[in-house]
């Protein structure tokens, strides 16, 4: 028996040996082919690390050298190549679940590249599956932190929030150093993306910290190219500059041409901001080249928007719309819903300079469907919960330890002094026993205090919810019932007219002015469930109208020629009354230079000084002395109006030249978006 166990251990050894061997060759072939200089002698020395491994069936030698043949594929922009390498591997061996798992993430990381999110949130997640069947914690967290990138790339902020956090959870238990920079960084990105700026920048010098620790240059370039980003967005340039001049150097240090892509670009976006356009043109270029020749779409579109964005500013107008249509076209072809939505914003400002009206509401229509879409209004209130449930697992587990290190300790003491100070420490144990019991109880009750405040937020958000379902049953109501009345109403004036001939003109013309009076009600009555359906009224939803309401006008008024300009540099939220207040003013005063004023020529213009907003309407009608006229109601409603809402309307008039009325508002009443 013992003969035959020596036997079974020297042939464990010999295979052992084998495997060491089998290692030591297909490294040793692979560490020659990094050191070649040119490409394809790597690629041949690599080839023959494939084969030998494929003769001695080593299978994570195997998969080691795909992932460098497939790392030179993409750095040589054919991401084709390195997909096809993979799976015609994957199809003609006998991997594992767990290399399987690997393969299929780097199939996915190929696909990123080139802007395929759903192909490679396929691939990610069936590498997760497999992780999580084989109780790999370290792959499960990698696979976490993966499809919350991939997720994060597709607008789905809540959804990536959440694998994030589980990454974390994860990595922080098996204490995975670089796991934990990566996740880290992420939740800044996550905050950054939601211009949360304060928040992200903790999280990025975090990850920063641990990546310099771990001398890993690579990931540090992308956290160092975030700070410059947060401090870009924040105008402080000369911080950002800072931070992306250390992150081109360190990427020329690694040699990889995306990390300096990347670097290039945000530095000629900040140069751009500082009025630099030449060295802003210089760097964006510098990396558009390389995407191009790294076949990579999602950063030429970005390229090609930045590069739009500063054309614009050189007042450069059809190249600008050249690049934000080609932009567009590469955002739509990888399904990236944030370019497209910049491109249609950046189209509709450069159509409206040209005097492109129409182009320039469509692409705005665009643009506003696009932003709809991935507007998710529980979005915040999810990630902050998901952030205190963390933080609340994170404290208890520190507790745990704490307690776990004390009690340790205690049982130590015990031992070492349990004849002697058995009375003692019995006490010492009682004390702690109650200290501990007291902390429990504490906390405890901070869960409950934490668990009301949650279900009051959650009663405040369903009460929310009654209120908006209540006010679109209103507007429902107000549209089917008072609507279809006033509809009838026209069409029984209109009916009386044309089955009875009135001898009585007083009779007719009272009968056309109540059909008229009708139809401005239903007008009225379709602006105020408009107002009704809003929690807020964005000045561009407000332009958009106004545009609708002049085209309109124009159809109406042929002899009338309407001009609509608009050159605000920010949006603002109204709330419903200043949203009403303001169309009513304008709409007013249109209709009474339809009516009244007998004008060829209406302009309406919408301007902005540094502390006010100002709505000039002109028309060259007859106009009227203002001393000698009596303000009748509508000019007095527009009064009204304007004090509700705390701005100032001027009325000018003056005989055979026309009508000036000015509304100005005070910024410090609107909010910013």
């Amino acid at each position: 028996m013992r003969k035959a166990f020596s036997i079974i251990m020297i042939f464990l050894q010999s295979f052992v040996t084998w495997a060491n061997e089998d290692s030591l060759i297909v490294y040793s072939i692979l560490d020659q082919a990094h050191q070649l200089q040119h490409v394809d002698s790597s690629n041949r020395m690599a080839q023959k690390a494939m084969k030998y491994a494929k003769k001695q069936q080593y299978l994570d030698g195997m998969l080691d050298v795909a992932k460098f043949i497939g790392t030179q594929y993409s750095r040589a922009g054919q991401q084709e190549k390195a997909i096809a390498y993979y799976q015609q591997l994957v199809s003609e061996e006998n991997f594992d679940k767990k290399q399987l798992s690997t393969a299929f993430n780097q199939i996915g990381i190929y696909h990123v590249f080139m802007g395929h999110y759903d192909s490679t949130e396929y691939y990610f997640l069936k590498a997760l599956n497999i992780r999580q069947l084989l109780n790999d914690s370290i792959g499960v967290g990698a696979s976490y932190n993966n499809l919350g990138n991939v997720t994060m790339a597709k607008g789905d902020y809540d959804q990536a929030t959440s694998y994030f956090i589980n990454a974390l959870k994860i990595r922080e238990l098996v204490k995975d150093s670089a796991g934990i920079a990566s996740s880290t960084n992420n939740l800044g990105m996550i905050y950054y993306k939601q211009r949360k700026f304060e928040e992200a920048i903790p999280y990025y010098r975090e990850a920063l910290s641990i990546n310099t620790l771990l001398h890993n240059p690579e990931k540090a370039v992308l956290i160092l190219n975030n700070l410059g980003n947060i401090y870009d967005e924040m105008n402080q340039l000369d911080s950002s500059l800072y931070y992306y001049k250390q992150s081109i150097q360190k990427a020329e240090e690694v040699g990889d041409a995306r990390l300096i892509a990347i670097s290039y670009g945000n530095m000629g976006v900040t140069l751009q901001k500082m009025g630099h356009y030449k060295k802003a043109q210089h760097h964006l270029n510098k990396a558009l080249k390389i995407r191009i020749e790294s076949d990579d779409l999602e950063g030429q579109s970005i390229l090609y928007n930045n590069l739009a964005a500063l054309y614009v500013d050189l007042k450069t107008l059809d190249s600008a719309a050249y690049y934000f249509d080609k932009s567009l076209a590469l955002s739509i072809q990888i399904n990236n819903k944030e370019i497209s939505r910049d491109n249609y914003l950046g189209l509709s400002k450069v159509y409206e300079k040209q005097q492109h009206y129409e182009l320039s509401f469509l692409a705005f229509q665009n643009y506003i469907n696009i932003k709809d879409s991935m507007l998710n209004e529980v979005t915040n209130e999810q990630i902050a919960e998901l952030q205190t449930q963390y933080e609340t697992q994170k404290k208890e587990k520190e507790i745990a330890e704490q307690q776990t290190k004390i009690s340790w300790q205690q049982l130590r003491v015990k031992k070492r002094n349990f004849l002697l100070l058995g009375g003692g420490i019995s006490i010492i144990f009682m004390l702690v026993l109650g200290g501990l019991m007291y902390r429990q109880q504490k906390r405890k009750q901070l869960q409950l205090v934490e668990e009301n405040r949650l279900k009051d937020q959650i009663a405040q958000i369903r009460l929310q919810n009654k209120l908006h379902e209540e006010r679109l049953n209103i507007s429902s109501n107000l549209n089917d019932n008072i609507g279809s009345q006033l509809t009838f109403i026209i069409s029984s004036v209109d009916n009386m007219k044309h089955l009875f001939k009135f001898s009585d003109e007083k009779l007719s013309n009272k009968l056309t002015e109540v059909a008229n009076f009708t139809r401005i009600t239903m007008v009225q009555l379709r602006d105020t469930i408009w107002a009704l359906n809003k929690d807020e009224i964005s000045f561009d939803d407000l332009k958009s109208r106004l545009y609708n309401y002049l085209e309109n006008a124009q159809l109406a008024q042929e002899q009338t020629q309407f001009k609509f300009n608009a050159t605000l540099s920010t949006n603002y939220q109204l709330n419903p009354i200043q949203g009403v207040s303001i169309y009513r003013v304008v709409q007013e005063a249109l209709n009474n230079a339809i009516k009244y004023a007998a004008a060829t020529q209406v302009e309406l213009n919408i301007s902005e000084t540094k502390d006010q907003v100002i709505l000039f309407i002109e028309d060259d009608g007859i106009g009227f002395k203002m001393h000698e006229v009596k303000l009748g109601n509508g000019l007095e409603n527009m009064r009204n109006r304007a004090q509700a809402i705390q701005a100032e309307l001027q009325v000018v008039s003056t005989p055979e030249k026309g009508t000036k009325i000015v509304l100005t508002l005070n910024k410090d009443t609107l909010n910013a978006v």
